[in-house]
């Protein structure tokens, strides 16, 4: 019973980080949220054969912190897929030791015969 209940509440942490992440996304793509400014870059200048070129800083820490961002909640849905598979695999282990403990000693016995002919 215990472990039921652990592998229920694995189910459901990992689907909440799982959803957690793909809102999170989804709330900063659509500009609901502002991306969280983890790089602060200087603007850039950079020498060509034509002049030089400048670079603002403005669109370039936009575009790396969206990355880092989107890489970040990547890495937590995939850590959420984890913990569910875990979780439902703890379930099913839960469920086959359940009906082997259901069945009279007849009844496993014929299961094992079946089992062995395939």
């Amino acid at each position: 019973m215990f472990n039921k209940i652990i592998a229920y509440l694995l189910l459901v942490v990992g689907l909440g980080l799982m959803f957690f992440a793909f809102t999170g996304m989804y709330q900063t793509f659509v500009n609901k949220k502002p991306v969280v400014q983890i790089l602060q870059l200087k603007p850039l200048a950079v020498n060509t054969q034509y002049g030089a070129l400048e670079v603002e800083a403005d669109v370039l820490n936009e575009v790396l912190n969206l990355v880092l961002f989107a890489v970040f909640m990547l890495f937590l849905a995939a850590l959420g897929g984890r913990v569910a598979v875990v979780g439902n695999n703890m379930l099913k282990t839960e469920r086959i030791c359940e009906t082997l403990l259901s069945l009279t000693a007849e009844e496993a016995l014929e299961k094992i015969n079946d089992i062995k002919k395939i």
